[in-house]
């Protein structure tokens, strides 16, 4: 069937299962790994593959632009081929190939980094692997979650844990006092059965994090083996950091996670057991490469030599005999260290009790053929089925967290998926399950703790139906202000106004496919001016817009250091301060800036103040038609004339 996501009469979500959701996912996953596969734009490194010993390369790139982790492939004509993954970077990368055979020594070869394409293979394979009956006993189990008609084992959770202590090493380290709600996901976490999936909403400033954390060390103090995975590296990183480091292991790319967490790298820990045995050997490696380097520009001099004829039978023969025999032996010692770091790093992975990776790297080595107790899966409202399934597979079962009331993933091929984000839930691992078995059936954590009242408030009464209340520690969160803010933006910045609504008489005008305003333009950049010279640091600054030429233009405007962005990329962040500006003024434009989970990101990323500039005249219709009679109950409304 073709790729249809969603009912033309009606707008909601096409909900398929067995033999039609499998046609269904492949047919999403052909289009976006073609999407993906024009390399046109990407970095490309030109290669020389020095060694191969079975599924372990070396390869010598130039520039050398890959690090630990990064999933690369091989540019062939206009398409790239999947290569394999990155287990050392630098300028002789190390590289645990994806499949034998796809390169051979000597070969020269432009390579790309490429985890989104890989990504679609390796969904694409467990697809395959589903239809041809060559799942494991819990691959099998995960696929039926999604792919029949049978909700018993989805929700809640059937059973609380006894107890429920932190007990001996790590719970101090986590300083935290859970909840209530907190309190119950953990004992449901711990009271899960086999081939059960517990699903945990977690709106904005919750906790999940907290849960996510205290329920992983209480099962590995129980002596299961857990794995915590996201699409994204900073939702794994946030929990790994509050976790023990002799019992926690994170795989993926040490540029990637934040600076907290690299000690907790496989490569890392890898290095520090293998020692002054590894320096050594990489000493000798680094300094055969300088001396074959050297005899490479001197022999390539005496072939330009006048004297070459009368030479060649002495000198270069000479050279090109020793530049053989370094090889070798630079061949012999690679392999040595190559087989030392895969073998201390398949060892760390299997003594580790907790591990953290990124939904693509579950699919990879080195923890492709790895099996665990249990799989908690963060951000599960932005992961596709198949890429939970990926992490999912690899356990018997299954917790997920996740916001439906946020955004899902989106795909570039899918015009459906930017326009109306619902039409997607049906892919959403966690909102297809949310909106198949009913949100009571979930667990809600029910307690906000990171923003303002004020600010938490509006999402909680006109989002999330009052399930979510700000605890009181959240009315003393606010902005504070180097001295008293003067001029036309006096109350506009008075800190004792969290929410903000600034009208703006301006108007839309469209530009390279996108759309921009001139005057909420000039507005932001006032404001944002305005907030720095009263103290506010750039980096607790956030500008945020539903277009990309009005992200494109605020960040001429305000420089690099202010983080600026979409509502889709802005997803999971959050600042102190956040501006946004809604661009449109048009009625055919609002029902796309005022989906209630694209305003419903935007609106919670702010923990002290939030400014929402917008033209009140514009025909709103729900969301910010709230939002502005919101703003006006709490006297923070407020015209500008340009």
């Amino acid at each position: 069937m073709p790729p249809l996501y969603f009912c033309k009469k009606c707008c909601s979500p096409l909900f398929l299962f067995g033999d039609d959701l499998v046609e269904q996912l492949k047919n999403v996953l052909d289009l976006e790994r073609r999407a993906e596969a024009n390399v046109v734009g990407k970095d490309v490194a030109d290669c020389e593959v020095e060694f191969v010993d079975k599924d372990m390369a070396t390869l010598l790139c130039r520039p050398p632009i890959f690090d630990e982790g990064d999933s690369i492939a091989v540019v062939r004509g206009p398409r790239a081929e999947p290569l394999g993954t990155v287990v050392e970077g630098g300028e002789h990368i190390l590289v645990a190939l994806y499949k034998l055979d796809i390169v051979s020594p000597g070969e020269k070869v432009s390579v790309v980094e490429a985890e989104q394409l890989i990504s679609y293979d390796l969904q694409l394979q467990l697809l395959e692997a589903y239809t041809n009956n060559r799942l494991g006993p819990c691959g099998a189990e995960a696929f039926r979650v999604f792919f029949e008609k049978d909700s018993a084992r989805v929700g809640t959770g059937t059973v609380d844990a006894y107890d429920y202590s932190v007990p001996g090493r790590g719970g101090e380290k986590l300083g935290i006092q859970l909840d209530e709600s907190q309190k119950k996901a953990v004992k449901r976490i711990l009271g899960l059965r086999d081939g059960e999936i517990l699903l945990i909403v977690g709106p904005p400033g919750t906790g999940k994090t907290r849960v996510i954390a205290k329920a992983a060390l209480e099962l590995a103090e129980r002596g299961y083996r857990v794995l915590i995975a996201s699409h994204t590296n900073r939702a794994v990183d946030n929990v790994m950091e509050l976790l023990p480091i002799d019992i926690t292991l994170r795989v993926g790319r040490p540029e990637k996670v934040h600076a907290t967490v690299r000690p907790y790298m496989l490569s890392y820990k890898a290095r520090q057991r293998l020692g002054i045995e590894l320096e050594k050997l990489e000493e000798e490696i680094d300094r055969l490469r300088k001396e074959r380097k050297r005899l490479r520009e001197w022999l390539e001099k005496l072939k330009q030599a006048e004297l070459y004829k009368e030479l060649k039978n002495l000198k270069p023969l000479a050279v090109e005999q020793k530049l053989r025999h370094i090889n070798n032996e630079l061949k012999r010692l690679v392999e040595q260290r190559n087989a030392m770091l895969r073998k201390e790093s398949e060892s760390l992975v299997k003594e580790a009790k907790i591990i953290g990776a990124t939904l693509v790297k579950c699919g990879l080595w080195p923890l492709k053929d790895e099996e665990f107790d249990i799989v908690i899966i963060d951000e599960a409202s932005q992961a596709t089925i198949t890429l939970a399934l990926l992490a999912m597979a690899k356990a018997g079962k299954w917790v997920l967290v996740g916001d439906h009331y946020q955004l899902p993933p989106v795909f570039k091929s899918l015009k459906e998926s930017v326009q109306h984000p619902e039409a997607i839930d049906s892919l959403s691992a966690f909102n297809r399950l949310v909106i198949g078995v009913g949100e009571d059936r979930a667990l809600w954590l029910k307690t906000h703790y990171r923003s303002n009242t004020q600010i938490i408030g509006f999402a909680s009464e006109k989002v999330y139906g009052k399930r979510i209340v700000a605890d009181p520690s959240c009315n003393s969160i606010k902005l504070s202000l180097s001295k008293a803010p003067q001029g036309k933006y006096a109350q506009v910045l008075n800190p004792e106004k969290p929410v903000i609504f600034i009208h703006v008489p301006g108007s839309e005008k469209k530009e390279g496919g996108s759309k921009y305003n001139e005057e909420e333009l000039r507005v932001a950049k006032e404001i944002v001016d305005e907030l720095i010279k009263l103290g506010t640091k750039k980096e607790d600054i956030g500008v945020i817009t539903p277009y990309r030429m009005q992200r494109n233009k605020l960040k001429d405007l305000l420089g690099a250091e202010i983080e600026i962005g979409t509502v889709d990329a802005f997803q999971g962040r959050e600042k102190d301060v956040i501006i946004f500006t809604a661009v449109t003024t048009a009625e055919k434009s609002v029902a796309f800036v005022e989906n209630t989970r694209r305003l419903n990101v935007a609106f919670t990323r702010a923990r002290k103040k939030l400014m929402v500039i917008a033209n009140v005249s514009t025909p709103w219709r729900k969301l910010m038609k709230d939002y502005i009679n919101y703003t006006k109950r709490l006297n923070a409304y407020f015209e500008l004339k340009l």
